[in-house]
């Protein structure tokens, strides 16, 4: 049981690196994010089709990486 949830943890950590870095960047010039040139920090923009699927996955992904360790070192 251990060692299946050991293997679920590598395959989650694996797809929550891969759901992080296949998110679009907020911002469209990092050089404009430090001189704050053409940024509007309190846009209120709607995550829409592949953000919010990204986004979502990342939360339950992540959330799932904190739980598995725990119930890991609960049946050790």
């Amino acid at each position: 049981m251990v060692n299946f949830l050991n293997i679920l943890l590598l395959i989650n950590a694996i797809a929550l690196i891969a759901a992080i870095m296949l998110q679009p960047p907020k911002s469209d010039n990092a050089a404009g994010t430090m001189s704050g040139t053409g940024v509007n920090v309190f846009a209120q923009t709607k995550e829409r089709g592949a953000e919010l699927v990204f986004r979502k996955a990342t939360i339950v992904l992540g959330a799932t990486f904190m739980i598995l360790p725990i119930i890991i070192a609960i049946l050790q």
